[in-house]
């Protein structure tokens, strides 16, 4: 899996996953108030966030700090969001 992200060395054993979110988007985006979206390994799910959503599309969204996950169901024809987190639920 290609990767469209940088992963920060900052954030290496940090358990304060909302700052870890706010540092993602910073050093991808350039703003913690940005959002990003896209596919991410298990082991840096649980680097940045603390926890592993699953496979799917992860939406990081800064301005509203939510963290989503959503799959592909009925064969690719729709999505079905699985997660939906406030960063101070982390």
């Amino acid at each position: 899996m290609k990767t469209t992200y940088t992963m920060p060395e900052v954030i290496e054993g940090n358990t304060d996953y909302a700052a870890n979110l706010a540092i993602f988007l910073l050093t991808n985006r350039g703003s913690i108030f940005a959002g990003w979206t896209g596919h991410m390994p298990a082991k840096d799910q649980r680097k940045l966030f603390g926890r592993f959503l699953g496979k799917g599309k992860i939406y990081i969204d800064g301005s509203d700090e939510r963290l989503e996950h959503w799959v592909q169901v009925c064969f690719g024809l729709d999505s079905d969001c699985t997660k939906r987190l406030r960063w101070a639920e982390l």
